[in-house]
């Protein structure tokens, strides 16, 4: 059968890097199909390595609803076999159930991608160019009605590089900060720091050195940075993600050039990831996204309290 035979009712592909935006396009969806009080008891989430809960919760009717939605997370990592049974359901969906599966840009390039996209819709939420990030930036200061550099325009980008769920939230605190006086460089150096990714590599570094100290020292900047656990979870999914595309091209011999191609980082990312690479093998990493998708299951769940599931998600790390 044919991409084109496939039924697409109420499904959905979410495919892009800037997570800021495919995270947005997730909620909306999600709120689309089911109001306030029925997201508790008709909404799951699940990582690419769980298709029996997937498919366990597809074709479960909804409860005091019209829908179901589920959610696969992070399905550029699926498996062959995974993509199959994905395909296999999308070729007689259930009515009642809606499936969204978000991915970064990189699921394009699989060999499945093709038939599997064929039975959704597909949403792209592809990261913005950087003259696109200052229009955007300059667009919410006037808004505010709140007067900017140019230059401090480009610091900001600079420093929150391609993470514009930081952005945002530095947008607002500039603006907060301002009351009414033009913001400066200066501004954004003493307001911004560094960046949520680059803080994440420091967090690793420390779990890595087995540096308990340091390891919730980050933590905490993360928090004062404003990320909740929630989004440091998804952080640190972005990091475990990356080291696992940079230890499988350095394993077929590709360089820093050519990583920094086929994976669309940045440079510096790729440099951070290439060296911390050494410390880790490929099982070390799938143990690392196992416990990932646990905590962010529990937390998602209610098992556990979001600051406690990240603290004991640290743990864990630190002791393997």
């Amino acid at each position: 059968m044919s991409s084109q035979d496939l039924s697409m009712p109420n499904n959905y592909l979410i495919i892009g890097d800037d997570e800021y935006f495919r995270g947005r396009e997730l909620s909306r969806l999600r709120d689309k199909y089911l109001s306030e009080g029925e997201i508790e008891l008709n909404y799951s989430v699940y990582g690419p390595g769980e298709m029996d809960g997937v498919m366990d919760s597809l074709g479960t009717m909804p409860f005091l609803a019209e829908n179901r939605v589920v959610l696969v997370k992070d399905a550029e990592d699926l498996s062959e076999d995974g993509a199959k049974t994905l395909i296999s359901y999308l070729k007689n969906p259930m009515e009642t159930s809606v499936l969204l599966i978000s991915a970064g840009a990189s699921m394009s390039r699989e060999k499945f991608y093709r038939e599997l996209s064929g039975g959704l819709e597909v949403v792209r939420v592809d990261k913005p160019k950087p003259y696109e990030l200052k229009k955007r930036v300059s667009a919410f200061f006037r808004n505010e009605k709140v007067d900017i550099a140019p230059r401090a325009v480009d610091l900001l980008i600079e420093l929150k590089d391609d993470d514009t769920t930081g952005l945002k939230e530095e947008l607002e605190k500039l603006a907060a900060f301002s009351e009414g006086a033009r913001i400066e460089p200066d501004d954004v150096r003493r307001l911004v720091g560094r960046s949520a990714r680059e803080t994440v590599f420091t967090l690793v570094d420390a779990i890595n050195a087995r540096d308990a100290g340091k390891a919730f020292r980050t933590l905490e900047e993360l928090y004062e940075q404003k990320k909740r656990p929630e989004d440091i979870v998804g952080y640190i999914g972005w990091y475990l993600r990356g080291m696992q595309k940079v230890v499988l091209l350095k394993g077929r011999g590709s360089g820093e050039a050519a990583i920094t191609a086929e994976t669309g980082m940045k440079p510096w990312q790729v440099r951070k990831f290439i060296d911390q690479s050494r410390k880790y093998t490929p099982e070390k990493i799938d143990n690392w996204v196992r416990v990932l998708y646990e905590t962010d299951r529990s937390i998602k769940t209610g098992r556990k309290k979001p600051a406690l599931a990240i603290e004991m998600l640290l743990s864990w790390y630190l002791k393997k």
